[in-house]
C-alpha cells in the first residue's frame, strides 16, 4: 500500500514508518520538523518536510492507500500555557488534513489519540467505554477530533 504518516518524524510516527516500510509499504512522511528530528525518519522512506496544513492536499494529490496522522502537538504543559495553538494545531489542521482526503479519494485513517482524553480515570487500565473528561487543553483537542472523525460520514460524489 501506499501511506502517508504524518508526524512521522516523531518517535511514534518513524517507528510505526519504520514498520510499515519492513512490511513492504511504500511510505510517505509528512512533518514540519518542529518537534520531530529528520535523523528519525527511516531508510526507504519519503520525507515532506512542510506544514500539515498547508502540504496534505498537493501531497495527496499524488494517491494514497491510506493516512496514519500521528501529527500533533502534544505537550500539556503548553496547552495549559497556550490552548489556542492545540485548538489550531490539532483540531484546525486535522480538519483540512481530513478534508484533503476527502478531495483525493483517499480512503483510509488511522488517527492516533491519546489517554489525556479520558483525564483522571475511574480505574486503571482505561476502557475504551470509560468516561472521556480531559483535563487540559491537549486531550480536549484530542476528543474534539475522536468525535468528528466518529461523527464524520464520508462525502460521496453527486450523481451526474
Amino acid at each position: 500500500m501506499k501511506l502517508l504518516v504524518t508526524g512521522g518524524a516523531g518517535y511514534v510516527g518513524s517507528v510505526c514508518a519504520a514498520h510499515l516500510l519492513d512490511a513492504g509499504h511504500d511510505v510517505t512522511v509528512l512533518d514540519d520538523l518542529s518537534t520531530g528530528h529528520k535523523d528519525a525518519v527511516p531508510d526507504g522512506a519519503r520525507l515532506v518536510a512542510a506544514d500539515l496544513a498547508e502540504a496534505a492536499g498537493e501531497v495527496l494529490a499524488e494517491g494514497f492507500d491510506g493516512v496514519l496522522h500521528f501529527a500533533a502537538k502534544s505537550l500539556v504543559g503548553e496547552s495549559v500555557q497556550h490552548p489556542e495553538l492545540y485548538w489550531a494545531g490539532n483540531v484546525v489542521k486535522t480538519f483540512q488534513l481530513l478534508e484533503a482526503m476527502r478531495e483525493h479519494g483517499t480512503p483510509r485513517l488511522v488517527f492516533s489519540s491519546t489517554a489525556a482524553t479520558y483525564g483522571e480515570p475511574e480505574q486503571v487500565p482505561i476502557r475504551e467505554d470509560a468516561p472521556t473528561r480531559p483535563t487540559n487543553p491537549y486531550g480536549a483537542s484530542k476528543l474534539a477530533i475522536d468525535l468528528a472523525i466518529a461523527r464524520t460520514p464520508p462525502r460521496t460524489a453527486s450523481p451526474p
